[in-house]
């Protein structure tokens, strides 16, 4: 069905940026009380009207149930048979992407204002945000892969952007270039990828979603497996594993934390990191036909969330463990994806945009409140100093470590339920993600209790100034608290209260039209089994971890850390554990690639290349020098000269043979 409108969305913020970005040249004048107003209200109003397009958009496809709205802009690359447009398809798997990238986007927006206003960048800053906004709106409404590796690419800029925003930091510089870098890999994949599925639908070849998922769909049994589908699915998942952080391309995202709080809750928790398992999702109906790529990435996002969960126990910042928190949450969403519960993955994806981005920003207002204190051994006590930010950040916790009602629980325990029902293998997975849950019980709870629970380790000095974040900062970050226990509702089957013999869900049978049969393909391969038992299994199991490891974390941490800092074999382990991959890709990457570097600078430039350069221009000299002192400007010698080439040219005329 075509729309006239949807080019709107990604274009409100893109002049936003625009605005911002001239009015941040210049700084003098963007830094007065009036033109910051401006830059604010400019800012959230983009993503705001964004977000009420997008909810226009939601009616309309309430309303035609099965249609999705499309519109072609313009003709842009001639690939395949009839070439490509550059279009955008707002269908449902869209709708609920683009859902909280605009509105939990135009909240974080809000909360920049107050935690930025102070900032000598604040209309950069805004602007950076929007040019993000516009980027991540591409990637997810782009109806092709191209479209999508715009927005892409968009986003890795701003990641630089945002990460790097204090350049005068060089470790923040450094953690900007890495994340650059290491993005840059995926992204290959990501090309790579295409290239192979363009050329596995051989003469039918496209890069258009809706001919992708036609032709898979209806694709003969010899391409299930097949060579080119399961490079394809490889590389595209290799992308995936660079964005949303996964072994092995996962190690930027934590130090990306150098950024504003704002950016870490925007990008790396709602936006960003998610937009790998949205392109899984979006290729479901390629994935299903490659097994052998799904078993990996059930694998590999099992292998992540253990090794985040590991990581985030032994975090003393706060902004750390949150991050790693967010790298072990994105492996529970591969592991659903892997099995082929993509529904479930999006719903994880769902759910932790918001408990996640209410503990970033909380964790900026405790950041905020402590002047930039971020170590949790010198925090303490602060639910009675900070009450909302408190409230919001406790709502966070419930819902991420899987209590009962809240959203984090009914997401996780939905993963759990779909890896247990996959046979053998989700049994054995199922079994590692739950103890990866207790994990994140318990170094969640030891968070809230270092930063609110135990007694306070506050310098004097500073916790005489402690106060409550500004309005612009707590309003976000309490919605974003109360959506972190609600939203988990969507999954709650209403027209089974209606009428017991249906078990239909809202979240799934929205997006059963994008992802039916895909989940059918899977759905084919597993033995039926009875849900019942194994839901309430789960459900029983699931909330056990939980309790227990916030009993855990209160038996270690309800009096703070021991003494000033954590114990040496523990701090030790901390560092070898967060820089395992980082040694690994010193040694496997870095120190070959000086060596090599070493060799083409010093043996063949310097020494080889330029020694025969050197040799050519002595030569060169000798010649030109010894011609020269020939050349005299006397007339006996140019006479005496000219005689002897005479003589030579009538020699060699001479010469018997020389004229036959």
């Amino acid at each position: 069905m075509q729309s006239s409108i949807l080019w709107l969305i990604p274009t409100l913020p893109l002049v936003g940026f625009a605005v911002n970005g001239l009015l941040s040249l210049g700084s003098a004048r963007s830094e007065r009380g009036a033109a910051k107003g401006f830059v604010a209200a400019l800012a959230v109003a983009m993503p705001a009207a964004a977000f009420l397009i997008t909810l226009l958009g939601i009616a309309t496809l309430v309303q035609f149930p099965g249609q999705a709205l499309v519109q072609s802009l313009w003709h842009w690359l001639p690939i395949g048979a009839e070439g490509l447009a550059f279009g955008l398809l707002f269908d449902r798997l869209t709708a609920l992407m683009l859902l909280f990238i605009t509105g939990i986007g135009t909240l974080i927006h809000v909360y920049s204002i107050g935690y930025m206003w102070q900032d000598r960048g604040f209309a950069r800053f805004m602007a950076y945000l929007n040019l993000f906004m516009a980027s991540m709106i591409i990637l997810v409404l782009g109806d092709s892969l191209v479209a999508t590796f715009l927005g892409w690419e968009g986003v890795g800029l701003c990641s630089y952007l945002l990460i790097g925003f204090w350049h005068k930091t060089t470790a923040y510089n450094d953690a900007a270039r890495k994340a650059f870098v290491i993005n840059r890999i995926g992204d290959l994949g990501f090309l790579l990828g295409a290239f192979c599925l363009f050329a596995a639908m051989g003469d039918a070849g496209s890069l258009r979603y809706a001919d992708i998922s036609a032709w898979f769909t209806a694709a003969p049994k010899e391409v299930v497996g097949s060579g080119l589908v399961v490079a394809a699915a490889a590389l595209l998942f290799l992308g995936c594993t660079g964005k949303s952080a996964q072994v092995p391309l996962l190690t930027w995202l934590p130090d990306a934390m150098a950024g504003p709080t704002p950016v870490s809750a925007l990008i790396h928790a709602a936006t960003m990191v998610t937009s790998g398992v949205y392109l899984v999702a979006r290729l479901a109906d390629v994935f299903v036909l490659a097994p052998q790529v799904m078993t990996a990435i059930t694998l590999i996002g099992l292998v992540t969330a253990v090794y985040g969960a590991i990581a985030g126990l032994v975090q003393q910042d706060i902004k750390k463990v949150l991050a790693y928190s967010t790298v072990s949450q994105l492996g529970f969403m591969f592991m659903a994806a892997g099995v082929g519960a993509f529904d479930v993955a999006l719903f994880h994806v769902f759910t932790h945009a918001f408990f996640k981005a209410t503990l970033f920003l909380g964790a900026g207002s405790v950041i905020h409140a402590l002047h930039h204190e971020q170590d949790m051994r010198r925090m303490g006590g602060l639910a009675k100093a900070l009450p909302i930010t408190y409230s919001s950040m406790w709502f966070g916790w419930y819902a991420i470590i899987g209590m009962p009602l809240a959203s984090g629980f009914m997401s996780k325990d939905l993963i759990l339920e779909r890896l247990f029902a996959a046979g053998d293998l989700g049994v054995l997975v199922g079994i590692a993600a739950l103890l990866t849950a207790l994990l994140t019980a318990i170094y969640m709870s030891r968070m809230m209790y270092l930063v609110f629970w135990s007694p306070s380790r506050i310098d004097p000095a500073t916790r005489a100034h402690v106060h409550e974040s500004p309005f612009t900062m707590t309003m976000p970050l309490f919605i974003l608290g109360i959506g972190s226990l609600i939203v988990g509702t969507a999954w709650v089957g209403f027209s089974e209260v209606m009428d017991k013999q249906m078990h239909l869900d809202f979240f799934a049978q929205w997006l059963a039209p994008v992802l039916g049969h895909a989940q059918t393909v899977v759905a084919a391969g597993h033995a039926p089994h009875e849900g019942h038992g194994l839901v309430w299994m789960v459900m029983i199991f699931g909330t056990i971890a939980a309790v227990i490891g916030w009993l855990i974390a209160m038996l270690l941490f309800r009096r703070g850390p021991r003494g000033s800092s954590e114990p040496g074999p523990l701090t030790g382990f901390a560092a070898a554990w967060t820089d395992g991959f980082d040694r690994v890709y010193d040694l496997a990457v870095i120190r070959p690639t000086r060596g090599l570097s070493w060799i083409l600078a010093r043996i063949i430039d310097q020494a080889l290349i330029g020694s025969i350069t050197r040799t050519v221009a002595d030569i060169a000299v000798f010649l030109g020098e010894g011609y020269s002192t020939l050349q005299r400007s006397r007339l006996r010698s140019s006479l005496a000269m000219s005689v002897v080439g005479v003589v030579v040219i009538i020699a060699v005329l001479l010469w018997p043979g020389a004229g036959r």
